[in-house]
């Protein structure tokens, strides 16, 4: 098994490969386009994905006795045995332990598998175009950069669905990690063939993908139309199957959510059919990964690989890259390289270290004496700067002394003038303006049963007159006198009755105006 890679690597834009048809996909700015292979380039990396169909997927356990050290050849021997591959056919063989697998005697890991020259031949035409791939994933475990790139939460069991033109598949994901999966028999192409045959009659190819995106087409009669319908129950029937299998082998309690998708497109009014046949809730399988999306409508299986590719190049990680074709290391990372450099820099370290050590010898005397040299002198100015704070510290006490000193005379003085200022001009004041009050309130037949005085927030004098008349009116009169006096400020909340003693009474709010 191959082992986790260290050395992190940054490149100028990413190369999606679908080897089916060779198309593909350049990332790069944020940005995604359609791309012409033509020739390895080492500013770009380049990622491909290996067809469900080719692949062989399935779980075994293993004995918690065994070492990490011996886990590669235990694995290998037990797939073998389970899977019953022929020991002459040599297998690459890739595993995954299972999240949340609980025995204390095993450990369960699923398994992906694929003859070698398999992908040999998968990749064929691709290497031609490009030389070297540097990760190859198989197209199941590309879901996975969904939820690592945070782009589905990862509290839920989702079932992915995928179609190509000659391949599709069916992938499990809980919490985010990886479950089952498995090749389905309804790839478009014959999912094509199904319908011609159920019609009785040959159709186009593309005749029949324009009619399951728009639901029409010109050259498919109306009549054979509805044979749709008995297309989708097929591939659902036996998409149940397939789930119901999955759930019962590993313990899965309910699916939340189904997510499709094709090469193609989505399909039109694919989500009544899942509802109806698998009784799920549908989601199109969509996410938009570049600014360009609206001018550039890429595959999601190459958006997916985009995903991908990010995240392995963020944190490079081998143990699942089925890649035969990665690039050479640079040549100082090489043996023959690594050998080169060395005998090189020992030649170099022979020859140089005398003149290194007589250099650094004398260097170091030189520093030394500059030391000393710096030493002396910021000594003498320390000592300069430490009787200068002596001296400022004992004058900073004589004038703290005297600032105190001025300071207890000047509050005295501040204390005595205010309340000189007080008996001599608010006392009259108030007496003044209580009797030029009192007369307007005996002038309209009103009383006066209480009287507070205070200042308000603005240092305003603020007197509130509580007085009581037989009238209400001989109350309204007042106020209305008292504020057509223009120096006070008046205002009232309410004028109310006493109904036992058969007065009424109010709260009169006066606030002498400016200076006066």
């Amino acid at each position: 098994m191959a082992k986790k890679n260290n050395a992190s690597k940054r490149y100028s834009s990413i190369i999606t490969i679908d080897p089916g048809n060779l198309k593909s996909y350049r990332f790069q700015n944020n940005e995604i386009k359609l791309n012409k292979l033509s020739g390895f380039k080492k500013e770009n990396f380049y990622i491909s994905a290996i067809s469900a169909k080719n692949l062989i997927t399935d779980s075994i356990e293993i004995s918690r006795n065994i070492t990490d050290e011996d886990l590669d050849s235990a694995i290998d021997i037990q797939v073998y045995d389970e899977l019953n591959f022929d020991p002459a056919i040599q297998y690459t063989i890739f595993y995954k332990e299972f999240i949340g697998f609980e025995d204390s005697a095993k450990r369960k890991f699923n398994i992906f598998a694929i003859e070698t020259k398999k992908i040999e031949e998968e990749f064929k035409e691709v290497v031609k175009k490009v030389k070297y791939i540097d990760y190859i994933l198989p197209e199941p475990l590309l879901i996975k950069s969904v939820y690592s790139k945070n782009l589905l939460e990862q509290d839920s069991v989702d079932c992915f669905l995928y179609f190509k033109k000659n391949d599709a598949f069916l992938a499990i994901y809980a919490d985010g990690e990886y479950i089952y999966s498995k090749a389905i028999s309804f790839s478009l192409e014959k999912m094509h063939e199904k319908f011609c045959e159920l019609a009785g009659e040959s159709y186009q190819y593309d005749d029949f993908i324009n009619f399951i995106l728009t639901g029409y087409s010109t050259n498919i009669p109306e009549e054979n139309q509805r044979l749709i319908i008995k297309l989708y129950k097929e591939l659902f029937v036996y998409i149940n199957d397939v789930i119901f299998y999955a759930k019962r082998a590993y313990l899965i309690e309910n699916i939340n959510r189904i997510f499709i998708n094709s090469s193609v497109g989505i399909f039109k009014n694919i989500d009544r059919y899942i509802r109806t046949y698998i009784d799920i809730e549908p989601h199109e399988l969509n996410f938009i990964i570049a600014k360009n999306a609206k001018e550039v409508q890429s595959e999601q299986l190459h958006n997916l690989m985009v995903l991908t590719a990010l995240e392995y190049i963020d944190e490079p990680d081998d143990s699942l890259n089925f890649s035969v074709f990665k690039r050479p290391p640079p040549f100082r990372q090489r043996p023959s390289g690594k050998i080169t450099y060395t005998i090189i820099l020992s030649l170099i370290i022979s020859l140089l270290y005398p003149a290194y050590q007589f250099g650094y010898a004398y260097f170091m005397k030189l520093q030394l004496f500059q030391l000393k040299d710096k030493e002396h002198k910021l000594y003498l100015e320390a000592s300069g700067i430490k009787r200068q704070l002596a001296i400022l510290s004992k004058k900073q006490k004589i004038v703290q002394a005297k600032l105190d000193k001025e300071s207890k005379k000047l509050n005295f003085r501040e204390k005595l003038l205010n309340q000189i200022y007080e008996k001599k001009i608010h006392y009259p004041m108030k007496v003044e303006l209580l009797v030029e009050i009192f007369k307007e309130i005996n002038k309209y037949k009103s009383k006066i049963y209480d009287v507070d005085i205070h200042n308000n927030k603005d240092e305003k004098m603020v007197m509130v007159l509580s007085v009581f008349s037989r009238r209400d009116k001989n109350i309204t009169e007042l106020i209305k006198a008292l504020t057509q006096m223009k120096k006070y400020g008046i205002s009232t909340k309410e004028i109310r009755k006493d109904k036992k003693k058969r007065i009424y009474l109010s709260d009169i709010k006066v606030i002498l105006n400016g200076s006066n």
